[in-house]
C-alpha cells in the first residue's frame, strides 16, 4: 500500500456517526476492486440509517423555524408542500473522492435539504420557458431571444428573480429562497448506471454498474420562499412564485437526471394531507412519551442518588440526625461532645446534614452555640 494511503485506511475502520463525513471524507477505492465504490456507499447508507431518528428532531426544528418566519413576514411568506415522486439527485457533481455520488445535505445536522439557490435556479429557468414558449408549443428561436429577453425582463419575472443583464446586474430579485426541507428524514438508496462506452468512445464488453446515491421517492418537501420588506404587491409576487415553483417541480424536476425522470415531484392528495396529519399526532405521542421517560428516568435516578447518599452517610434518618446532633445542641452540657460531633457531621457524605444543623440552629435559642469559637461559620 502506498504510503500517501495509509492513514486513509487506517481511517476507514474509525466509528463515524455523521454519514456525510463519512462520505466526504473516509470513503476511499484507491486500488480497489470495482466494487470497492458500491461498498463504501453501502457504508454510508448504514451510517445514515442509524442517525435516522436523530435527524427527525432536525426535521422538527426546521419547521419550526418555518412557523417562526411565518409568524414573523405574515403574507409575504408562503410555502409548498408537494411529494416527491421519483429518486432526487441534488448536488450528484460535487468533488468528492468517490465520482458522482455527491448529495446536498445541512453540513452540521446531516439532513439531506435542497438549497435555495437549486430551487432559484430551477424555477427561473421555467419561468424564461414559459415567457418564451409559443402557443402551438415551441419556442422562439435565437433571433427571436433578445427581443423576449427585454420583454421577459420587464415583467414578473425581473422582480422575482432579479436583473441578469450581461452588462451587470441592476437589482436583487424581490423573493428569497430559502430552499426545500423534507417534513419526515428522507429514505437514502443506491441507484446506479451502466456505462456502455470508455472513455475513448469504444463499447465496453463487460459493463461494470456505477452506484450514486439518491433520495427514495414517497416523502413530503416544504418549498418555503417570500418576498422581501417594503416590496409592493407582494401578494402578486407571492402568487407568481407559487405557480411557477408548483409547476417546475411537477413538470420539470429539480437537480440532475431530470430528462430521465428523476427529481420529480407532485402534489398532495387528500390521503397524503391525512397521512401527515397521522404521522403528527404519531410524533407528537411519541415526544410526550420520550419526555414522559425522561422525566421518570430522571426521578428515578434522584431517589437513587439519595438512597446511595443516605448509605454513605453517618446519619440514615432524620431520628438518627436528631438524637445525634440536635439533641446535642440542645444542652449546654453536651456541647463538649457536640463539638467533638461537628467533626463527624463536616465529612463531604454529610454535607447535607451539616447544611442542616446550621439552618436548624439560627433561632435566638441557639445564641450562645452559635457564640462558640468552633460553631461552624
Amino acid at each position: 500500500m502506498l504510503a500517501v494511503t495509509q492513514p486513509v485506511a487506517s481511517a476507514l475502520a474509525r466509528v463515524c456517526d455523521a454519514w456525510h463525513l463519512r462520505l466526504d471524507k473516509l470513503s476511499f477505492e484507491r486500488g480497489g476492486e470495482a466494487s470497492s465504490k458500491t461498498d463504501s456507499l453501502k457504508s454510508v447508507l448504514a451510517t445514515y440509517e442509524k442517525c435516522s431518528a436523530r435527524l427527525l428532531g432536525v426535521c422538527r426544528s426546521r419547521q419550526r423555524l418555518l412557523q417562526a418566519l411565518q409568524d414573523q413576514h405574515g403574507n409575504r411568506f408562503n410555502t409548498v408542500e408537494l411529494v416527491l415522486e421519483s429518486k432526487l439527485l441534488i448536488h450528484l457533481g460535487r468533488a468528492n473522492v468517490l465520482e458522482n455520488v455527491g448529495l446536498y445535505a445541512d453540513r452540521t445536522t446531516g439532513l439531506p435539504l435542497i438549497p435555495g439557490t437549486a430551487l432559484k435556479g430551477v424555477v427561473s429557468t421555467w419561468a424564461c420557458w414559459e415567457a418564451n414558449q409559443r402557443p402551438e408549443g415551441s419556442f422562439n428561436q435565437a433571433t427571436d431571444f433578445l427581443e423576449f429577453r427585454a420583454e421577459f425582463n420587464s415583467k414578473w419575472a425581473r422582480r422575482v428573480f432579479g436583473d441578469n443583464a450581461r452588462d451587470g446586474s441592476e437589482c436583487a430579485g424581490e423573493v428569497i429562497f430559502l430552499g426545500g426541507f423534507p417534513v419526515q428524514p428522507p429514505t437514502l438508496g443506491l441507484d446506479i448506471v451502466n456505462p456502455h462506452h470508455d472513455a475513448a468512445g469504444q463499447a465496453n464488453e463487460r459493463l461494470t454498474p456505477n452506484a450514486f446515491l439518491c433520495v427514495e421517492p414517497g416523502g413530503v418537501w416544504r418549498f418555503a420562499y417570500f418576498v422581501r420588506t417594503g416590496v409592493a404587491d407582494y401578494l402578486k409576487l407571492i402568487s407568481a412564485t407559487t405557480a411557477w415553483l408548483t409547476e417546475a417541480l411537477t413538470q420539470l424536476g429539480i437537480g440532475a437526471k431530470t430528462s430521465g425522470g428523476y427529481g420529480r415531484f407532485r402534489q398532495l392528495t387528500d390521503s397524503d394531507r391525512a397521512r401527515l396529519t397521522h404521522q403528527a399526532q404519531q410524533a407528537e405521542a411519541e415526544a410526550k412519551a420520550a419526555a414522559d421517560r425522561e422525566s421518570a428516568a430522571k426521578a428515578k435516578a434522584e431517589q437513587e442518588a439519595v438512597a446511595q447518599a443516605a448509605l454513605k452517610s453517618d446519619y440514615p434518618n432524620e431520628a438518627t440526625y436528631k438524637s445525634s446532633v440536635l439533641r446535642l445542641a440542645d444542652n449546654p452540657g453536651h456541647w463538649t461532645a457536640l463539638q467533638k460531633e461537628l467533626e463527624k457531621l463536616r465529612k463531604p457524605e454529610n454535607a447535607a446534614w451539616f447544611e442542616r444543623f446550621k439552618r436548624d440552629t439560627t433561632g435566638k435559642a441557639y445564641r450562645k452555640l452559635r457564640d462558640q469559637p468552633w460553631y461552624p461559620k
